[in-house]
Formats: C-alpha cells, structure tokens, sequence
C-alpha cells in the first residue's frame, strides 16, 4: 500500500510529478531513500513568523510585499511559482530542482525589500532534487554540521517561505525534529516532525546553532495516507540529508563552510540569523 509525498514549492500552477512511497515509513523508525520528485503538498499548520513591522513602516511594507521590485529580463513573464533556498558561498544559492530546474527565469529574493535578481543557473541534480544558482553581490553563507551524527534531532528549525494565500516578505521559522537514527541514518533523505507549508521547498533545516542538516523537499500527503490507511498523518515532512546536500555542492566545485559555534541560540536569535543567507526563490515562464 503506497501514498505520495507533496514536494513544497508554492505552485501558481501544478507540477506533474509524482513518485511513491510505503506507509509503514510514517508509523515505525524507519529510513527513506532517495526516491524522485513529486506534486506540491497542501498546506500544513500555522509556521512561527517574524514579528509584525512596526506601524511607520506598515504602508512601505505592505507596498514592497504586493508589488516587489521586478529586474530587467522578467517583462512579459510571469511568476509560476515559489520556493526558498539558502546562499552556500557570498553568491551561490542552493535550492530544490523541481522549483527552479525547469523555470525560464529563476529570480532571488534579497530578504530585506522583496526585491529581486535573476540568478544563473549552475548545476542540477534532478535524482536528488537539488539545483545550484549564481547570482552578483554578496551574502552571508549558511554553516553547515559536518558530522549530524552528533546531533540529537530535537529543536530543530526549518526557515523559509511558506505559503499563507498572502504575500510573504521575510522568511519564516517553523520548528521541527527527528529521531537521532533518521539523522544519522546515512539516507539520501530522512523524515521530520512539523509544520511545513508549499513554499517550504529547498529551506535548510538548521539545529539550535543555526547549522544546516538538511534541506526540506516534500511533505506527507496526508489525505492518500488517510484514503489508503484510514489514519491521520500529519506534520511530516522529508529532508535531503546534509552529505547528500554536501556531495552535491562538492561535485560542483563549492566548499561548505562547517559549523563554527556551539552556542544554543534562542527562535528569534535562530531566525534573525537565518535572515542572512535564506531567499525566496521564484520560478518564471
């Protein structure tokens, strides 16, 4: 008996991809290959947001949000759709390949005043869903933990930009966990516990520090597990494991740069830090 996981690009129209995989893998400890991709999910539960701007900057925020700024190569496009993703290097970004693989045009958010700039792409690996953009200028990049076997798989935190039915400016932080075994399983991929909406595709999945350990690609359909168990089976979602992630972006040339710190940081702490490297991702034809 099968059911079909959501991938968590925030779609303006769908994607035809679908794989499947066995229901006992939502139930019992168990570990998830690398399967190929499949159709956006629906939404999950209310994420943690930022705090609300204040009232003297609501106007300009709202204006940004609605009508951000638009660069030269995008007239006459239109947006198909979302996803997140984070800078690996000043001006590399890594994300998933079924939200930027098959655009015309993959734009990068700035994450301070919605504007954005077209990236170029540089690699994709359309087996492991991930997908390697350049864009100019600079930005602070994501830290990576070498070794997730050290990791305990609680408190942990997915950042990105999920979909409200509303525009969404910053990114947002949702928490989540694992059991130890799924993170250190040495798996393509492994499963989590927590809220994650479309757009949520190509976030990092970061411990209490702030170090990437993986990078959210599906979520659960709960709706086929329910049609063929009967059983409701929510909030869960799937990651691309970080030597997964690290291969990928060794293979094309890019050194991650390890963890530096082992200082618990507090949500808000955690969330103005990821504020550094994480971007909306858009996807244009």
């Amino acid at each position: 008996m099968t059911q079909a996981p959501h991938q968590l690009m925030a779609h303006r129209r769908p994607m035809v991809k679908i794989f499947v995989v066995a229901t006992a893998c939502l139930a019992g400890a168990c570990t998830l290959g690398p399967p190929p991709g499949s159709p956006a999910g629906e939404p999950a539960a209310a994420t943690s947001t930022p705090s609300a701007p204040a009232a003297t900057d609501r106007v300009q925020y709202i204006a940004h949000a609605l009508a951000p700024t638009v660069p030269k190569g995008l007239e006459g496009r239109r947006e198909r759709g979302v996803g997140s993703g984070f800078y690996v290097t000043p001006n590399d970004v890594v994300t998933n390949f079924h939200v930027a693989g098959e655009c015309a045009v993959v734009t990068v958010g700035n994450a301070s005043d919605a504007a954005e700039q077209i990236a170029q792409p540089v690699a994709k690996d359309p087996t492991d869903d991930l997908e390697l953009l350049r864009v100019d200028g600079s930005a602070e990049p994501a830290r990576f933990e070498i070794d997730p076997g050290t990791e305990s798989g609680r408190n942990l935190a997915v950042v990105g930009y999920p979909e409200h039915g509303m525009a969404v400016r910053e990114a947002e932080l949702a928490e989540v966990d694992t059991s130890r075994h799924d993170l250190a399983s040495g798996t393509a991929r492994y499963r989590f516990n927590g809220n994650v909406r479309r757009g949520n595709s190509g976030s990092p999945v970061l411990d209490e520090t702030g170090a990437v350990v993986g990078v959210v690609v599906q979520k659960i359909d709960t709706v086929a597990v329910y049609q063929h168990t009967g059983e409701v089976v929510d909030n869960i979602g799937i990651a691309i494991a970080n030597a997964t992630v690290m291969a990928f972006l060794h293979a094309n040339g890019v050194a991650v740069e390890p963890a530096a710190s082992s200082v618990s940081l507090t949500r808000d702490r955690l969330l103005v830090k990821a504020h550094l490297f994480v971007r909306q991702i858009g996807c244009w034809n």
